[in-house]
């Protein structure tokens, strides 16, 4: 479940994870250039540097720590994903998920910042186990933040419910979801925590922590949005104005 600094590959400005790739991109030179990779030459992980076998970046001793009980949150939630989930939702997933094992979260175990949605998405997290990648919404994000000058490998992001609800509609959050993500949030000790959409906030907001709400990406794309536009870039600047500079 960890994935090593070390073990990344640098292009330029870029990480790369070559366990992603099929082949070796012919030129990167900032992050988005990550966007424009074609699955079908380079592996559907060619835009992130994760997959559901590696999920926590680690960079030091601290972030090792912390990704190693990440990963044993994990395990609990395969352990007994139903309590977790709930029986829908987990049914759900499993005939639309195309990996092994189960959706969780990704990203650096060090981050600061943490990013919690609502729910995998069925062609998105739920499909590839990675969270907001390959879907709309998904992909809006990560143009977002690459516009702002943010790679989201680099920050930590998570769901309320871990499997995807039936037609991407969750009718309500499972009690066991709660105990998990604040399992999740007590071993990651995050400085600020973004809230992606009302589900989110509702569910922070009852665990006591503080969250800086935005609107989801799927309420832009729902309204036609596909590309970054100067609203939802100026909403989601804030995580611009929270991170800083990544230093591994």
């Amino acid at each position: 479940m960890l994935l090593r600094l070390e073990k990344l590959e640098k292009v330029g400005e870029i990480y790369i994870n070559p366990r992603n790739l099929k082949v070796r991109p012919l030129k990167l030179k900032n992050w988005r250039d990550l966007l424009f990779l074609d699955e079908e030459i380079y592996g559907i992980y060619a835009r992130t540097i994760y997959n559901p076998e590696e999920r926590f970046l680690v960079t030091d001793g601290k972030s090792e720590a912390r990704a190693i009980e990440l990963s044993g949150l994990y395990r609990s939630l395969l352990t007994n994903p139903e309590h977790f989930c709930g029986r829908e939702n987990l049914e759900y997933q499993r005939e639309v998920g195309e990996f092994k094992g189960l959706p969780f979260a990704n990203g650096w175990a060090g981050s600061k910042a943490l990013l919690v949605g609502e729910a995998p998405g069925r062609r998105g997290c739920g499909k590839t186990g990675i969270c907001f990648y390959r879907d709309a919404s998904g992909m809006l994000l990560r143009r977002v933040l690459f516009s702002l000058g943010i790679n989201l490998d680099f920050l930590y992001i998570t769901n309320v419910v871990k499997c995807n609800p039936p037609n991407n509609r969750l009718k309500k959050v499972p009690p066991g979801a709660y105990g998990l993500l604040a399992r999740e949030l007590e071993v990651l000790k995050p400085e600020v925590i973004f809230a992606i959409g009302r589900t989110a906030e509702r569910a922070l907001k009852e665990l006591g922590y503080d969250a800086i709400y935005l609107k989801h990406p799927a309420w832009y794309v729902r309204r036609g949005v596909r590309k970054p536009n100067e609203k939802i870039l100026v909403e989601y600047a804030k995580i611009r104005e929270a991170v800083g500079e990544w230093r591994p």
